[in-house]
């Protein structure tokens, strides 16, 4: 009987229906080793539920039917690999015309990680550190600092220090 054969699948209370060999197609995966026995299925619906994104679900189900797997626009990156790595699925295999979409989030968080690094809210340098940073050390302590070498650290502030000023802020 095909009723049988079917399996129904409520995530975040949407109701997908497949067949029970689709998800097979997948092997190692958490909808390929469904079994009555799991606390999250229903006797009485006849259904097993997961309270997980069923947008990005519709995504996964997708993958099973036709074996290429999207990504959906409508979610963040690290929604999308949250999702993949709770039903077992490796987000290596997106479709190439997602990747570049999909892998942008990454990018993103590696530009933040390095920014986090910078410590941007930092006190400002002393002038003796200033000094020290452009090499003009020995000069600074003996008070033989030129005009260029006072002026050279505030326009590198002005230009690479959007916080260093009011003047930087504005030329931002």
């Amino acid at each position: 009987m095909d009723g049988e054969n079917r399996i129904i699948l409520n995530v975040g209370g949407i109701r997908y229906e497949t067949y029970k060999a689709t998800l097979k197609k997948i092997p190692a995966t958490r909808l390929s080793r469904l079994t009555e026995a799991l606390a999250n299925y229903d006797p009485v619906l006849n259904e097993y539920f997961f309270d997980r994104h069923p947008g990005v679900f519709a995504q996964v189900l997708n993958y099973y039917r036709t074996g290429k797997l999207h990504y959906p626009t409508n979610v963040c990156g690290p929604l999308f690999e949250d999702e993949l790595e709770f039903w077992g699925l490796d987000s290596n295999q997106v479709e190439p015309c997602c990747w570049s979409t999909y892998s942008i989030h990454r990018d993103t968080q590696a530009t933040l990680a390095i920014l986090d690094k910078l410590d941007i809210d930092s006190e400002k340098p002393n002038e003796e550190e200033v000094a020290r940073m452009f090499g003009y050390e020995e000069e600074y302590l003996a008070g033989t600092l030129n005009l260029w070498q006072r002026t050279k650290p505030k326009l590198w502030a002005l230009f690479n220090e959007p916080h260093s000023s009011l003047s930087a802020k504005v030329s931002v």
